[in-house]
């Protein structure tokens, strides 16, 4: 025979089964129970359930809870121990669902859910007041409520990574940050609550947020505000709520709500500073009147709850320590019209007698969007100076600008190029670059392609552009010029390649004394073979030109043009695709003492050994690759 060992749990089983079983079918109870009534049989089976749920929570390892014992009504503003229980058993029977949880406080969330409980259990009126009749239907229908163990061996999840004792939270400060948000702006950061953490580690797990409108004569319902809100550390963000859904948000009191962030799950070490900042994503479709609300925000006395590595609750928060927050009309969008690195410099365009030339670039700016909002690109136009008797369409024949690698042509105009229907967006706190590219017509005596120079322009009252949600004009300033580009049937390109400068004082009085300045620079011949003349001077026609800044100088001056360049009837001849080095000395001897240095100003070219019908290749002023240091000469 197989003997079977009875465990107490077994034997309490046994004989709550056979009870059960009984009662169900009207059975006679075993002699010695056959005197005892029905209500004691119930009376006898409530015991068993409580021994049944004590010893299988023994056996699981857990801990048999009881029945909340409720001694008092409870409705909306009631708050404790019993009002958490409440909402604990209507989260077990599926009437409570709340991102924050039991609470303990009673809102019209858990108004709610015991209406429902009410419903379903027959209690009448079912309003969600939790009174005499709702607490003899409850227990009526409740006996022993028993957790799941469960046992993922991990002995302690809550703690885990805390390392220290009982910590303490201390010095809590609630601090402004932006204290206003526009309609449709994200990212807003309202403020932050630091705190000092002392005595041990802990892990932040919920912050409870207070809004309290200021004004009750306008729409006072933060979700009619509020797109989300979440809370961030360090960069990071902890736990985001859609703070637009009415269900998130539990009042307290009339105008006062109170949204829970309940999984921050953020550790703060023992001897740091905890930094909690709360950001929003505002509204679009804030109506025009309500903008002039204003929430005053705090976190309750307990509102910030954390754990230690001991496992024990920490609350910190303060309801008298207040930020206010309020509202702007929709952004718009503010733009700026700036120059840019990528400018080209001053260059020679090469017209061709017979054909379109090929594509220049010819102005680079920026379009810098200030706010934080989209913003469409409309319209704009830029402005032609030909520094000369021709028309820019005379001149130009394709014009296409180019903004963050996207392309639009242009209308050309006498005397600007327009370019209409963009639909480019701009993002919020964005800066695009745009580039103006062009071509030539072929010079057949419509322009003179000797003396006729391009320069392009852009200010503010040349742009149009409106915000991509609010359909109104944005702001737009700034300005932006390009350089002065020479159009030519020939062409060079110039690049520096360095400069020097000494004082040289070969005898031994001070008016001896004298500097000497070099620049070199290269030259290369486009399309034609390109002659510079061996001449050169701080004015006039001659091949290399010069300034002399600083000091007003007066005295003599010398200067010498060299070149490895081939030399024909007194020009250099720099043969077409061909670079050839030059280098440019001037040498002052001032009647009065001074600081003095030079700068190469133009080259001045031509397609053959002559000055008629030359062209003059200017230096851009602001280019400093050009100009030597200044040296300070005595007289």
């Amino acid at each position: 025979m197989t003997h079977i060992q009875h465990t107490p749990f077994a034997k309490v089983a046994s004989v709550f089964t056979g009870l059960a079983l009984m009662l169900s079918m009207g059975v006679a109870a075993p002699a010695q129970a056959q005197t005892a009534t029905n209500a004691q049989l119930q009376a006898q089976l409530q015991v068993l359930l409580a021994q049944l749920a004590a010893l299988q929570a023994q056996l699981n390892g857990g801990v048999a809870v009881g029945k909340c014992n409720f001694t008092r009504d409870l409705t909306v503003g009631s708050t404790g121990a019993d009002v958490t229980c409440l909402q604990t058993y209507l989260t077990s029977t599926g009437h409570f669902t709340f991102s924050g949880g039991a609470t303990g406080y009673f809102g019209p969330i858990t108004q709610s859910a015991v209406a429902r409980w009410q419903a379903s259990n027959g209690v009448a009126p079912a309003v969600g007041y939790f009174g005499p009749i709702s607490r003899a239907k409850y227990n009526a229908i409740v006996t022993i409520v028993v957790p799941p163990v469960v046992d993922d061996d991990d002995d302690d999840d809550d703690t885990a990574g805390l390392s220290g004792g009982e910590a303490s939270l201390t010095a809590y400060n609630f601090r402004s940050e932006d204290g206003s948000g526009n309609e449709g702006e994200s990212g807003v950061e309202i403020a932050t609550a630091e705190f000092d953490v002392d005595d041990g580690d802990v892990r932040v797990e919920r912050m409870e947020i207070t809004f309290e409108a200021s004004d009750n004569g306008l729409e006072d319902r933060p979700w009619d505000y509020f797109d989300s809100i979440s809370v961030w550390s360090g960069g990071d963000r902890l736990e985001e709520v859609d703070a637009g859904d009415r269900d998130e948000w539990s009042e307290t009191t009339d105008d006062v709500y109170v949204l829970w962030l309940t999984n921050l799950n953020e550790i703060v070490r023992e001897g740091d500073t905890a930094e909690l900042t709360i950001m929003a994503d505002i509204s679009s479709s804030i109506d025009t009147d309500d903008l002039d609300q204003e929430f005053i925000i705090s976190i309750d006395d307990r509102g910030i709850r954390a754990v230690d590595s001991e496992g024990i609750q920490q609350y910190i928060g303060n309801d008298n320590d207040t930020v206010t927050f309020d509202f702007g009309a929709e952004l718009t969008g503010d733009l700026t019209i700036r120059s840019s690195s990528d400018d080209p410099d001053a260059s020679i365009l090469v017209a061709d007698e017979d054909r379109v030339s090929d594509e220049f670039t010819v102005f680079a700016f920026e379009i810098r969007n200030e706010e934080d909002v989209e913003v469409l690109l409309n319209d704009l136009t830029i402005d032609v100076d030909t520094n000369g008797g021709s028309d820019a369409d005379e001149m130009i024949r394709d014009a296409t600008l180019v903004i963050d690698g996207d392309d639009f042509d242009g209308d050309i105009n006498t005397a600007s190029i327009d370019f209409n229907d963009l639909d480019f967006e701009i993002d919020g706190d964005e800066t695009v670059t745009v580039e103006l590219m062009i071509s030539l017509n072929r010079q057949d005596g419509n322009y003179s392609a000797s003396g006729e120079s391009l320069q392009f322009s852009i200010d503010g009252v040349d742009l149009d552009a409106e915000g991509l949600d609010s359909g109104d004009n944005s702001d737009v300033g700034g300005s932006a010029d390009s350089a002065v580009h020479t159009v030519s049937l020939t062409g060079i390109e110039v690049q520096a390649l360095s400069t020097s400068q000494a004082v040289v004082t070969p005898g031994s009085s001070a008016s001896d004394t004298y500097g000497t300045y070099t620049i070199r620079f290269e030259v290369e011949a486009i399309d034609e073979d390109a002659y510079i003349a061996t001449t050169t001077a701080d004015s006039g026609t001659v091949g290399v030109a010069y300034d002399i800044n600083g000091s007003s100088f007066s005295g003599t001056e010398t200067a010498v043009l060299s070149s490895n360049a081939t030399t024909q009837d007194g020009f250099y001849r720099v043969n077409e695709g061909d670079v050839r080095t030059f280098t440019l000395t001037v040498t002052l001897n001032p009647t009065t003492a001074g600081t003095f240095s030079v700068e190469l100003e133009s080259v001045r070219f031509n397609d053959s050994a002559s000055f008629t019908g030359s062209t003059l290749f200017t230096i851009d002023s602001n280019n400093q690759d050009y100009e030597t240091d200044p040296i300070y000469i005595a007289n």
